[in-house]
């Protein structure tokens, strides 16, 4: 088991290396503009996770050179930033511990780990209360369970808000673990905040189909168009109906995809709900909300696969999930939010450090 926690940690640990010699790479050339990007040269340092091979980016003048890399052919990572990372990677503190201790041959115990990771209340309110200066016309929400323990495990709502900006940029607004299953009441008192935190000019929100959630964001975005997502809409098919038949729902739903415009793409949407609600009464919850399906029919065609589900935060969820799924369960709210902010605040910037492929057209298209 530690010997693929080792191995699943190597891989974070050079994949968050790359991104920060990257961006330092394109700090670097924004400040010399006389000079360009040269590729890669490969080294292999030692760690205490083993030998690391690692593309070390590199400019023409030859004069850039990473900070995190040192000069020295031996690169030893501070042990706090291994603690870090593995506690990110999903394991307990004593488990952290315990890996630490088959590394480097030296006892870490529990109570050490969780000193190091010691996230004040303070840092994480910065995150979750900062002001939202930029415009993000698109918000994507979502929710999605980990199991917490307060006098017994259950399964607890984890709430995500997720903005696009203008110029083709994604960002973590918010989070939330208020307890409870998922509530369209809940998401109300979030968007609140939002907007108090400076959120404005929401032109359209994507979501599943929640029950009451259409009415909430009507209620605070009244100018928002509320685009129902396509995965869902596959998935929830999905349980209603036979297996012989999903087949050719698949591919009906995909000849509505293929439409050319918004109206078309209603007209083929009434067509099929039509058609299967002769077999299957659930199609018969589709008809008033068809608008809400084909919103992003008035969007460029390359840009309609961004506009149509909340995938983004679907393959959010599931990075997260594995992250957790070596721990098992959050022995603590308070570990929970340490975790969840570690984890939402790194994707954050991760997301924000590159625009969208057709970011020009999203600017174009977001400004309109």
């Amino acid at each position: 088991m530690d010997n693929i926690i080792i191995n699943e940690l190597s891989k974070y640990f050079k994949s968050m290396i790359q991104e920060i010699m990257l961006s330092e790479r394109e700090k670097y050339l924004k400040e010399h503009s006389e000079t360009r990007g040269n590729g890669y040269y490969i080294r292999t340092p030692k760690t205490i996770l083993g030998n690391m091979e690692l593309e070390i980016p590199r400019t023409r003048d030859g004069n850039f050179k990473p900070s995190i890399i040192p000069e020295r052919k031996r690169v030893t990572f501070m042990l706090d930033d291994v603690i870090r990372a593995l506690f990110t990677a999903g394991l307990s503190s004593r488990k952290t511990g315990e890996v630490i201790r088959n590394l480097m041959g030296t006892s870490v115990s529990a109570s050490f780990v969780s000193s190091n990771l010691e996230i004040s209340e303070e840092v994480i309110s910065k995150f979750m209360n900062r002001e939202l200066t930029e415009n993000y016309p698109v918000i994507y929400i979502d929710a999605t369970y980990i199991s917490l323990k307060r006098d017994t495990v259950s399964k607890e709502s984890v709430y995500v808000v997720l903005g696009l900006s203008t110029d083709g940029r994604r960002e973590i607004l918010t989070y939330c673990l208020p307890g409870g299953d998922e509530k369209s009441s809940v998401w109300r008192d979030i968007f609140i905040n939002l907007t108090n935190r400076g959120l404005r000019g929401v032109k359209m929100v994507i979501s599943d189909d929640l029950p009451g959630i259409g009415e909430v964001i009507k209620e605070v975005f009244p100018n928002a168009d509320h685009q129902l997502c396509w995965f869902h809409l596959k998935k929830n098919i999905k349980n209603k109906v036979r297996k012989s038949d999903f087949d050719e729902i698949l591919k009906e739903l995909e000849y509505v995809f293929e439409s050319k415009n918004e109206d078309e793409a209603k007209s083929r949407l009434q067509a099929f709900i039509n058609k299967w609600s002769k077999l299957y009464r659930y199609f018969n919850n589709l008809r008033d909300k068809i608008n809400s399906y084909c919103y992003f029919f008035k969007f460029h065609p390359k840009l309609r696969s961004y506009f149509s589900t909340t995938n983004w935060l679907e393959r959010c969820f599931k990075e997260l999930k594995d992250n957790i799924r070596i721990r098992g369960y959050f022995h603590s709210e308070e570990s929970a939010n340490k975790f969840l902010y570690l984890f939402f605040s790194d994707k954050s910037l991760k997301y924000n450090e590159r625009k969208l492929k057709y970011s020009n057209i999203i600017e174009e298209t977001l400004n309109g």
